[in-house]
């Protein structure tokens, strides 16, 4: 173990790795892989749902960006990962290890790569393509969180082995179209992860070094916090963004238990907690209407589901069983289909749509390869 944090080995690790908000991190595997050398992008099968209509037209039919890493398994493109686009193309070039997806207001692509040379990359790639467009650097470590606005201002985290025992973060700041950061963040633990941006421009971001975490607020183009916000926040799980700007965090509590806390725009007390029907939260996200869904994992008493709470409602509103096994992230697209990121221990993953306000699967996309992040335009 070493010095592995505890968090780390007991599957609190995965939940720190998801992604935020409205550029949701899934983890699903993908199709594709032909041998260890990368083939070109358009010999890569198309992700297929298993329940598309033949006559569905493009502007139907779910888009997503799926990023995978393949483990042990030698049938992966080199140098071990790849970027699936729904019903698409596959991109292997300049992708390794990736850990984090983002998309801009233009629908540029960014992929967070993490190299074995320990230094962190971002890959960017022209919307709806495999075209890579440039490198950033500047990065130590691995990738745990992107998250670019709609001009294409970009926030990359990472995280780096500082010493034997410690871990550092790094949070760089681009201006668009810049391979080099601007700025760095001030005010990172050393799991720093989950960036998350309001409609004002501030960003979130979740903090844990020991129990309880924080979130660190930082206004409009600066790079030191303008708050803290530590009433009732234990570890912070997944931030997430709600339409009017409220601050939505999923919690780990120090009892083994979990819970969702809502934060109104600019304020560092909760206005709402929500206890009833959260267990083993892995994900969180909020609706067009402000409605905020909850990927649980499941305990003696209950089985996997997404929970639902209507807007400013602690209460259950409805639950989804159907089409969940192990959902690990969640994500809404601009027509409101809801993205459900299923990881079960066994067997194969998969990606669940919903239609807007639905409670089964109208697409399911079993996947090949091993988790790692996804992105989904809104």
């Amino acid at each position: 173990m070493g010095c592995e944090p505890s968090h780390r080995r007991t599957g609190m690790g995965m939940r720190l790795r998801l992604l935020t908000a409205a550029l949701i991190v899934i983890s699903p595997m993908v199709s594709g892989c032909v041998g260890n050398i990368p083939a070109p992008a358009s010999a890569h099968q198309s992700l297929a749902s298993t329940n598309d209509a033949a006559l569905a037209s493009e502007a139907e039919r779910p888009f997503a960006y799926v990023a995978e890493t393949c483990g042990s398994r030698s049938s992966c493109p080199w140098p071990n990962g790849l970027v699936q686009i729904l019903g698409g193309p596959t991109i292997t070039t300049d992708v390794e290890n990736p850990t984090a997806l983002a998309l801009d207001g233009s629908g540029n692509l960014y992929v967070g790569n993490s190299n074995v040379s320990n230094e962190g990359a971002v890959s960017v790639y022209a919307p709806k393509s495999v075209r890579l467009q440039r490198i950033l650097s500047g990065l130590t470590g691995v990738t745990e969180g992107l998250i670019a606005d709609a001009a294409g201002r970009l926030v990359a985290i990472a995280q780096y082995r500082s010493g034997y025992c410690q871990l550092g973060a790094i949070g760089a700041i681009y201006a668009a179209g810049a391979a080099t950061p601007r700025q760095h963040l001030k005010g990172l633990s050393g799991f720093a992860h989950s960036p998350v941006l309001d409609k004002f421009g501030n960003l979130y971001i979740a903090n844990f070094d020991i129990f309880p975490g924080w979130v660190s607020v930082y206004q409009r183009g600066r790079h030191v916090p303008s708050r803290f916000i530590q009433n009732g926040i234990g570890l912070p799980i997944q931030l997430a963004i709600a339409p009017n700007g409220d601050l939505v965090v999923a919690n780990g509590l120090f009892s083994g238990g979990s819970n969702v806390v809502v934060y109104p725009a600019g304020k560092s007390t909760p206005s709402l907690t929500i206890t009833a029907g959260v267990q083993s939260v892995y994900a969180v996200a909020v609706d067009a209407d402000g409605n905020i869904y909850v990927a649980n994992g499941a305990n003696k008493k209950a089985q996997r589901s997404i929970t639902v709470y209507r807007r400013g409602h602690k209460n259950v509103w409805r639950l989804i069983h159907s089409g969940i096994t192990f959902p690990v992230a969640l994500a809404f697209d601009s027509s409101g289909r809801l993205y459900v990121a299923n990881v079960p221990r066994k067997g194969a993953s998969s990606i669940a749509v919903y239609a807007a306000g639905g409670s089964a699967p109208v697409h399911t996309y079993a996947l090949k390869e091993q988790f790692s992040a996804l992105a989904v335009p809104h």
